[in-house]
């Protein structure tokens, strides 16, 4: 918040270090929103990349950092053991069940526990980007499995409010490399002549 902005902040490594899932899962299923998780049982984006580049080799399957590629591809299982020992294996994502782990909810928990805080207040409008590769089907489940995610992260009384809750909204984009474009024009003063606006 005191820093000026760098190009760095706008990364986010999209990667997941399960420490002890059984605890966080636990937690997590204890309550409809803000559950009583603990960043020791779980950590996302540089934490989780850290923790991949320093650890030793036998905590090598406890981050799993290839979410995007997972999520977008067809019938690729994962296999990951948490640090606390716990083997999990996850089928393709789109054979996901609602008892499953779904790593892209986790994820998107995570994202929204940052976001929407005491400092910077509550989002209800969210906007995914997603690469050009992926199939509607595949978006698709994306984003639900972000807005359970997201909802997740609200506290229970924004969450028992249906009038509040009507406003929640997560969707689909623009795909990642016209986001890209459109930021990076933008930010270098490019403006479209009034014959080249698509409307």
């Amino acid at each position: 918040y005191y820093k000026a902005a760098e190009a760095s902040h706008y990364e986010n490594p999209t990667a997941i270090e399960f420490i002890d899932m059984d605890s966080f899962l636990e937690a997590y299923r204890a309550k409809a929103g803000r559950p009583e998780t603990r960043w020791e049982q779980a950590t996302v984006s540089y934490t989780a990349m850290n923790s991949l580049l320093n650890s030793s080799s036998e905590h090598y399957y406890s981050v799993f950092s290839e979410l995007k590629q997972w999520a977008g591809s067809n019938g690729r299982k994962i296999r990951l053991r948490d640090k606390a020992g716990k083997d999990i294996v996850l089928p393709p994502f789109l054979e996901l069940t609602e008892a499953d782990l779904d790593p892209v909810e986790l994820y998107a928990y995570y994202l929204g526990l940052y976001i929407n805080n005491m400092r910077s207040g509550i989002y209800m409008d969210y906007i995914l980007s997603f690469p050009v590769t992926y199939e509607k089907v595949e978006r698709a489940k994306i984003l639900q499995s972000f807005e359970r995610g997201l909802r997740k992260s609200l506290p229970e009384t924004i969450l028992n409010n249906k009038d509040t809750m009507a406003q929640v909204r997560v969707r689909a984009g623009a795909s990642e490399p016209a986001a890209y474009a459109v930021c990076a024009l933008t930010e270098y003063g490019f403006e479209p002549e009034e014959a080249e606006k698509i409307f």
